[in-house]
């Protein structure tokens, strides 16, 4: 018995006419009446009987048309099941992030893909970048937010956001009241930075600011994300250099400032693997880069 069979009968015993359940169907009478008759012979039951004035459902027969009303009705939500999951409409998106973009571009992100993609569910993890170029690799990330442009085979960045570096200082820092940190300032001080085979970049962009101003900086503690950084600079243990949107952390003891010069060297990308991308990370970058994007890295 095929589903077929089914929207054919229910068609005839809800119209109780072929002609006009052939015209519903977009088919010609002869055809419709073979496949019905095909449906009884299967089942060995007869479904429906004409008379002068037109079709009578039998017993059998409807009680057939109880049960095939459900099975179509299951049948049509199946295929939306589906085309959604296929459209990125429905199912779980895996998405990584540094610590600060759950501050940063996932804070504007998330909601408005919730309001476009209310069936998909955004199951959010935070890493350092390398962790999260593995992941998706591996295939256990969908999509990934991290730190950087440099390429990665199998890998594909889009810049999103260029943000400044600031100092992040613990509130008795002799600096902490400052308008703006002049960066030679803090030659000397003990830094807390990201463990560079984590987030390479990152640390990359905090040495090359201090370098620029005239130093190295004295690396003495390594976090291994954005809310410990700031938690060991809260405590007194060093200062550090994070981007903008990491102000956006309020943990008590720790207090962000501009620095001089300005270093423009916190970007801010999406990742999507080369392999299989899912449609709700494709949909969710095309979110991104409607609003960020500049192209890809």
């Amino acid at each position: 018995m095929e589903l077929r069979h089914l929207r054919y009968f229910a068609a005839v015993a809800e119209e109780l006419s072929f002609t006009r359940a052939a015209s519903r169907l977009g088919i010609a009478q002869p055809p419709l009446s073979q496949q019905i008759a095909r449906l009884e012979r299967e089942l060995g039951v007869r479904l429906l009987e004409r008379n002068p004035r037109g079709v009578r459902v039998t017993p059998a027969g409807a009680a057939l048309l109880t049960e095939a009303r459900v099975l179509l009705a299951r049948a049509e939500e199946t295929v939306r099941i589906v085309q959604r999951v296929g459209h990125g409409q429905s199912g779980a998106l895996r998405i990584g992030s540094v610590g600060s973009g759950f501050s940063g571009v996932l804070l504007d992100l998330l909601p408005a893909f919730r309001t476009a993609y209310p069936s998909v569910l955004p199951l959010v993890y935070e890493m350092e970048a390398v962790p999260q170029l593995e992941a998706l690799i591996q295939g256990t990330l969908d999509i990934a937010f991290l730190r950087g442009t440099d390429p990665r085979a199998g890998v594909t960045r889009w810049p999103l956001v260029t943000e400044p570096l600031i100092a992040a200082l613990p509130v008795q820092h002799r600096l902490a009241s400052a308008e703006c940190v002049p960066l030679a300032e803090l030659a000397g001080e003990r830094f807390v930075v990201f463990p560079r085979a984590d987030a390479p970049e990152a640390f990359d962009a905090i040495t090359a600011a201090c370098r620029s101003a005239g130093f190295a900086p004295d690396v003495v503690y390594e976090a291994p994300n954005d809310h410990s950084l700031v938690a060991l600079v809260a405590t007194g243990l060093g200062v550090s250099l994070v981007p903008t949107c990491t102000s956006n952390l309020r943990i008590p003891g720790a207090t962000f400032r501009p620095i001089d010069p300005p270093s423009a060297a916190a970007v801010m990308s999406a990742a999507l693997p080369d392999a299989r991308p899912t449609e709700p990370a494709v949909n969710l970058l095309a979110l991104a880069r409607s609003r960020y994007a500049t192209g890809p890295g």
